[in-house]
């Protein structure tokens, strides 16, 4: 992951559950074993009857304290920042 000041953060993700097309669920945490700050990750796709999709990003931390510490990292602007990238990869797909 590279911030928006450039910093890289090392990433680990460890793909547990993929059912096409419609899910992938994950375990992300740092570039380390046994990392305390591990927490689960779910993308969800649903289709629409108008064409579209919806995409659902959910978090799971371990503990209220973790969640807490995340939302304070900047989980969530990350989460549209994630997503505002992954809009531009499309629209420059059907371009």
């Amino acid at each position: 992951m590279i911030g928006p000041d450039g910093t890289v953060y090392p990433n680990r993700m460890r793909f547990r559950r993929i059912e096409r097309p419609h899910l992938m669920e994950m375990d992300h945490g740092a570039d380390q074993d046994d990392d305390p700050g591990l927490f689960r990750f779910t993308i969800t796709f649903a289709e629409q009857s108008n064409g579209k999709t919806v995409l659902t990003l959910r978090q799971l931390a371990s503990t209220t304290a973790q969640r807490d510490a995340m939302i304070g990292f900047g989980a969530v602007e990350y989460g549209y920042q994630t997503l505002d990238k992954l809009a531009g990869y499309v629209a420059g797909m059907k371009g």
